[in-house]
């Protein structure tokens, strides 16, 4: 008896129905669109999560197409988090046409205000401006690169997880709390370092760094707009505009051939210097990135740095 007693106990064991066990429970399967959204799921879920990213380092958001491994992958999720990217749509519809009725579907940037693509023209570095904020289309996706942005979208994703694993509700709760008080801290960190700036304009490639200026006061130049390169034209304009405003830097972006900046970089006699808006770790990379900003305005000159009104 002894024996079968014991042999008992293992089967239970073995078949997951004994809960003093304490075996771990399959974790809920999470899939992002970017890398910093998985930055914020995991920093929710914890060791409860395991988190999937679809456009990952090295990939621009604006073209990246989804494998069918993805896809599949996908299908068999129970969250889906978006940042209301064109292609998510078409994927959505295509995972949910295989029937998979696990799978809820979350736009974590809800309540957001958007920003335009912008293409900023001035007048050799003078007041005069042509075509402010002119649309380049559909708006930018770049949400995440503003503190605020990311308690936003913390707060919508942990709602959803907690519908999803209620059981874990104050487990959510505590770490969305420390995650906003993160958050805010960081926002005021570079606030704080760039409020000597407010009003200048940097130059990067890629307009990607839109929420970030927004957020602090600042300007984005883009080299490349509307996704193409620039004209010949096009290049000299931004030399002659980058010497007025005494510019030393030009940022550029890994999803993208810099080639272009480099040529601005060369004509202004300045370097060209990587900032990643895709990067996973937000809060060290937007402060890696408020950091190179805040030396590129270091190295003009006093008169440089034109503030634009």
């Amino acid at each position: 008896m002894k024996h079968c007693g014991i042999l008992i106990v293992l089967v239970l064991l073995l078949a997951g129905f004994w809960p003093a066990a304490g075996l771990a429970a399959p974790k809920t399967q999470v899939f992002v669109t970017v890398a910093p959204q998985a930055f914020l799921a995991e920093r929710l879920g914890g060791e409860a999560v395991e988190v999937h990213i679809l456009a990952a380092k090295g990939q621009d958001p604006h073209t990246f197409e989804p494998t069918p491994k993805q896809a599949a992958a996908l299908a068999q999720a129970q969250l889906f988090f978006t940042v209301d990217i064109p292609f998510e749509k078409q994927l959505v519809a295509k995972v949910l046409a295989v029937n998979n009725p696990k799978l809820r579907v979350f736009d974590s940037t809800t309540g957001i205000t958007r920003l335009a693509m912008t293409e900023e023209h001035h007048d050799g570095g003078h007041a005069a401006q042509a075509g402010r904020a002119k649309e380049q289309g559909e708006p930018d996706p770049h949400v995440w690169l503003a503190p605020a942005n990311l308690m936003i979208m913390a707060q919508n994703m942990a709602a959803a997880l907690i519908a999803a694993m209620p059981e874990r509700r104050e487990l959510l709760r505590r770490n969305l709390d420390s995650l906003l008080s993160e958050l805010a801290a960081l926002d005021q960190r570079l606030a704080a370092s760039l409020a000597p700036h407010r009003g200048k304009t940097f130059y990067v490639f890629h307009p990607a760094f839109g929420y970030f200026a927004h957020a602090y006061g600042l300007t984005q130049e883009a080299v490349e707009t509307g996704g193409k390169s620039p004209s010949p034209k096009r290049l000299a304009e931004l030399v002659r505009q980058a010497k007025a405003d005494r510019v030393r830097v030009i940022f550029v972006q890994p999803q993208f051939d810099a080639k272009a900046a480099a040529t601005v970089a060369r004509g202004i006699g300045g370097s060209v210097v990587s900032i990643d808006p895709m990067a996973r770790e937000v809060p060290a990379n937007l402060t890696a990135v408020a950091v190179a900003i805040d030396q590129a305005f270091r190295q003009q000159p006093a008169t440089g740095g034109v503030v634009r009104p």
